[in-house]
């Protein structure tokens, strides 16, 4: 019987890389609110329908991912520019 490590708890979504850049996942996230504001405000507005309500709120999900995709990548090209600065003092 074999028996493996643990299961890394990385997941990558199989997006290409320009999605990942930070600047663009930002407008991808703004289009998003954008579309679910547009949705939710039929909604509240007394449009009650089904497809105002998912659409509404899995846009906002959709924000939410892209906007956390877009503050990972600038995380990484600050630490990007922080180490370059350091070899280049060192």
């Amino acid at each position: 019987m074999t028996v493996h490590g643990p299961v890394p708890l990385r997941f990558t979504l199989p997006l290409p890389a320009f999605v990942l850049h930070p600047v663009t996942a930002v407008v991808i996230a703004t289009l998003h609110v954008y579309l679910g504001a547009g949705h939710l405000l039929k909604l509240f507005g007394g449009d009650v329908e089904w497809t105002h309500l998912w659409k509404g709120f899995g846009a906002l999900a959709g924000a939410y991912v892209f906007a956390a995709l877009a503050s990972r990548g600038f995380v990484r090209f600050q630490d990007r520019h922080l180490q370059q600065d350091f070899v280049q003092r060192g």
